[in-house]
């Protein structure tokens, strides 16, 4: 892209005016380093500020900024010096003497950027907004004015807390939940992805979406369960389990199933995102110089770090030591290499950890901001103190008794381990109700959204699956920020007080084939909105050798409704590998999507008509349109043969079998494998829509528009 078309396309007047004013090599290095950030952050904005006199900052801001908020949050800033560029990030990404980079050429900032990709991916997901979106709107520009005009049509509508899409099989339920979820998950993003016309095709548009999908996914934001008969409360509430311990012996624990573990993640999105923890943290139990006042224990606090003994082993990062210190090492008790392994290598940046103070109190609690460090010299007089964690310690004050939280079970002597018998969300439970708030740390007001998708849902026992939280799910009864009807219950195994929280929205998937909807639960039903996936003939407007695949799917589910119910009908899913086929293009794409078309009915429509009238082969016949081809001329394009057997000739006399008939009709299936099969005729696939040809049998040739077996494979 050339510079002027660079400045077109993302950049304000203001921008363009002082980019115009630099040097050809700051130009280039500006674009090249704008390019290269949003190649490592698709999705990042990228803003200037503008002061109260109107003027702009030329400071560019790469991060995160809606067009409501004034500063937005950048993570990564560019400014220009006389001869060249600034890059600083924003403070904790990196160390603070490796914070701003005097930009020479594009690799210097490659390097940076390949550094901190995945420490900063969820913190530059914005719009992708640039100077030029916030400029429209802050000058009220055509676009902003008619947005303005129209603000009820295109406000964003709320989705449903609760809802379950439901209809035959292959409507796209579950391709359907990809966009529910995201559309519940970041409704600003989802509704700047359906109006960004650079998204000009409806291919590149899902693309986009199941990117966002998929990286709200790694975020565990979006959760998916399938429910079938076995599947219980404890599984997706919670239960006791049986589990090893340490000492290979066999105990039980109550652990939360998927349905509490999201529901309390989303409660506690904020105060996460707050201390800057991982999505799922670990809990570790450290003593710091034993459980008495010390000075070591002081050090650590007053300086962010966390230590422990046993330094002669030299530092556990490096892979190769020195004799000696391997030695130290190997001569220890296997609980001491334990203790080492795990504060060297097993704890987590965003983990938490917890300084005891006795053996059922902490002390202190803090979270663990970077990688294990080796300090040869030691901590203050103490030279055996020299495997040290960078740790922002929260609370140093505390004197908080966890013992019942860790299953009445004291913390025992060895210096760190973890703590599985709880849940940060039970740890922050248990604070809250002590009246102990991380002060320092600012709460975001807005919470971010959790999806849990739930396939064929109505597999399931509900009663058994949700027990009392079926009324804990309505709109009314959630956790939020103004709701003064909240209801809270005692859960069964743990004890501990729970709620479900507004920012949870839930997504069922329901076949109706399956079961009917009448049948499902009444309780479910008054809780969700159902949304109804019909088959959408309407899809296929390209006819495949001949076959309108349009009619085709019609005039079958049309036979289907009448024979069976609406439920039954065959959804259009089915058919769309043939149209991919079509769309791949190439001279045999119309035989390759006539041989994906013979598939479907062999390996999907035909058994699944068996299964919907328990092989009644007569009805499957009708659906077919085969009980019109029996007159002379078309029999050579029926797929179901259908023959009256007398019993006399099959059994002889004195049989017995005469009560209401004396001969029985069977039903034999075309063969798919055959040489002169059916299956490869595309007009015996016409006829089952097209009455002309039924009407008019002297003018089908035996071979017209045949595809040979050997095309159609």
């Amino acid at each position: 892209m050339e510079f002027e078309e660079f400045l077109t396309v993302y950049m304000d007047d203001n921008s363009k005016t002082f980019l115009l004013s630099k040097s050809d090599q700051q130009k280039k290095l500006f674009v090249d380093s704008f390019n290269l950030i949003r190649e490592y952050f698709p999705q990042c904005d990228c803003y200037t500020i503008n002061n109260e006199k109107g003027n702009y900052n030329h400071t560019f801001r790469f991060g995160i900024k809606t067009s409501k908020e004034s500063d937005g949050t950048p993570q990564i800033t560019i400014k220009f010096t006389k001869e060249a560029l600034r890059v600083s990030l924003k403070e904790g990404v990196v160390k603070e003497e490796n914070r701003v980079l005097n930009l020479v050429t594009i690799d210097q900032l490659r390097s940076i950027l390949d550094s901190i990709k995945s420490k900063l991916r969820h913190k530059m997901e914005g719009s992708k907004n640039t100077p030029i979106s916030y400029f429209k709107v802050e000058k009220g520009s055509d676009m902003a004015m008619k947005n303005d005009m129209h603000e009820c049509a295109n406000e964003i509508q709320p989705s449903p807390l609760n809802q379950i899409l439901y209809g035959p099989p292959g409507t796209g339920k579950t391709y359907h939940t990809i966009e529910a979820s995201v559309r519940a998950a970041e409704p600003e993003k989802y509704e700047a992805l359906k109006r960004n016309p650079a998204l000009s095709t409806a291919k590149s548009q899902r693309e986009e979406l199941i990117k966002l999908y998929k990286s709200l996914v790694d975020d565990d934001r979006i959760r998916f369960v399938t429910f079938h008969q076995s599947y219980g409360y404890e599984e997706f509430v919670e239960g006791l389990r049986a589990l090893t311990n340490e000492e290979k012996q066999i105990e039980y624990k109550v652990l939360p199933g998927v349905f509490k573990k999201i529901s309390d993640d989303a409660a506690n999105t904020n105060i996460k995102k707050s201390l800057e923890l991982n999505t799922n943290p670990r809990i570790w139990k450290i003593s710091i110089d034993g459980v008495k006042p010390s000075t070591i224990k002081n050090y650590c606090f007053k300086n962010n770090v966390a230590a422990i003994g046993w330094g002669h082993t030299g530092d556990m990062a490096q892979d190769e030591r020195s004799p000696k210190e391997n030695a130290y090492f190997e001569g220890l008790t296997s609980q001491n290499k334990n203790t080492i392994t795990q504060f060297c290598s097993a704890i987590n940046e965003g983990d938490l950890l917890l300084c005891i103070s006795s053996a059922k109190t902490i002390q202190a609690v803090g979270v663990v901001k970077g990688d294990y460090e080796y300090k040869e010299q030691g901590i203050l007089d103490r030279n055996d103190f020299r495997h040290t964690l960078p740790v922002e310690w929260l609370k140093t004050d505390l004197d908080l008794d966890i013992y019942s939280l860790n299953g009445n079970t004291n913390l025992v002597q060895k210096t760190v381990y973890e703590l599985d018998r709880f849940s940060e969300a039970d740890f922050f439970q248990l604070m809250e109700k002590n009246e102990i708030s991380f002060g320092q740390k600012p709460v975001p007001e807005t919470k971010d959204n959790y999806v849990l998708i739930i396939d064929e849902i109505n597999r399931g026992n509900i009663s058994k699956i949700f027990g009392e939280l079926i009324t804990l799910i309505e709109p009314s009864k959630r956790a939020g920020k103004d709701n003064l009807e909240t209801l809270k219950v005692t859960l069964p195994h743990s004890g501990n007080p729970f709620s479900v929280p507004d920012n949870l929205y839930i997504i069922g998937t329901m076949n109706t084939a399956d079961r009917s909807l009448a049948m499902m639960d009444t309780a479910l039903r008054r809780r969700f909105d159902f949304i109804e996936m019909m088959p959408q003939p309407e899809l296929f407007k390209d006819k495949v050798v001949g076959i309108d695949l349009e009619l085709l799917l019609r005039t079958m589910n049309k036979r289907i409704e009448v024979l069976y119910d609406r439920e039954h009908t065959l959804g259009h899913a089915f058919l769309i590998p043939v149209l991919d086929a079509l769309n791949v293009g190439g001279d045999n794409a119309q035989n390759n999507a006539f041989s994906e078309l013979k598939n479907t009915f062999k390996n999907k429509i035909i058994p699944l008509l068996e299964e919907y009238f328990f092989e009644d082969w007569n009805k499957i016949r009708l659906v077919l349109g085969d009980n019109r081809k029996e007159k002379s001329g078309l029999k050579q394009y029926i797929f179901v043969e259908s023959k009256s057997e007398k019993y006399n000739e099959i059994f002889g006399e004195n049989h017995g079998l005469e009560t209401y008939e004396d001969a029985k009709k069977t039903f034999t299936l075309a063969d798919f494998n055959a040489q002169d099969s059916v299956w490869n005729s595309p007009t015996a696939y016409q006829a089952i829509y097209d009455d002309t040809l039924l009407k008019s049998p002297a003018n089908i040739s035996d071979d017209a528009g045949e595809v040979t077996p050997s095309s159609a494979q």
